[in-house]
């Protein structure tokens, strides 16, 4: 008799049991996958590079079962940014695909303002101020000439052209292309640096009408920098 009262109260459970999840718990989990939620997705093709805008942007509903984790549903979010990636039609927007700027603000800066960078060689430490130079300091760019070009005047000569006066440093980089930039945030940190920190060739911030100008100049002369004042890019 017991073993049979066992065996009734064991299906009773089971039973009991059964019922409490049909009714219960199945109830609950089709419900939220039946829920529906309003997402943003991308309305065409969106090239890497382009600022989004409104007309990129379209609104649906969808299930909100099983929705990628971080998709982005506020358009504030997503209108004004540039697309990091290609985003294809039906995409839904996530953080890492979008960000500030196509590259980074300088040099989306550059490009806005139609500028270019030209990469020009420091022929000893003095010409390159040493270990002094800086990214975003503000330069003049000297020649010196052992002759004239006239080839009249033969005594040595230094020219400095207005087109190269108060340009802007991009980048500074050593005898191994290593930006000095960092080779001086591994020194602050207490690390021993992978590199030195005297420049070896110099990036500047130019016009087109500047880099035709100190394209020439190194091929007729030697560059030597001159400082002028420390860049806003120090100070950030």
């Amino acid at each position: 008799m017991k073993i049979l009262k066992n065996r009734i109260f064991l299906s009773a459970l089971c039973i009991g049991v059964a019922a409490a999840i049909s009714f219960g718990l199945l109830p609950r989990f089709y419900e939220d996958k039946s829920a529906t939620i309003m997402v943003l997705r991308a309305s065409e093709d969106i090239p890497v590079g382009t600022e989004i805008k409104d007309n990129h942007l379209t609104t649906v509903e969808v299930g909100s079962y099983g929705l990628p984790e971080g998709a982005i549903n506020d358009k504030d979010t997503v209108l004004g940014k540039v697309a990091q990636t290609n985003i294809i039609k039906g995409d839904y927007f996530f953080p890492q695909k979008l960000g500030g700027f196509l590259a980074n603000e300088l040099l989306d800066r550059i490009t806005k303002n139609n500028q270019r960078l030209v990469t020009i060689s420091v022929p000893s430490i003095a010409a390159g101020l040493s270990s002094h130079l800086q990214n975003g300091d503000i330069v003049t760019v000297a020649v010196f000439l052992e002759q004239a070009s006239d080839g009249q005047n033969s005594s040595p000569q230094v020219i400095i052209y207005p087109e190269l006066k108060g340009l802007e440093v991009y980048s500074v980089e050593n005898a191994r292309t290593q930006d000095t930039a960092e080779m001086r945030e591994q020194q602050k940190s207490g690390q021993s640096p992978n590199g030195d920190t005297v420049p070896k060739a110099i990036t500047l911030i130019v016009t087109e009408a500047q880099a035709e100008k100190l394209i020439q100049a190194e091929y007729t002369g030697k560059l030597h920098i001159v400082f002028e004042k420390r860049g806003v890019m120090n100070y950030e």
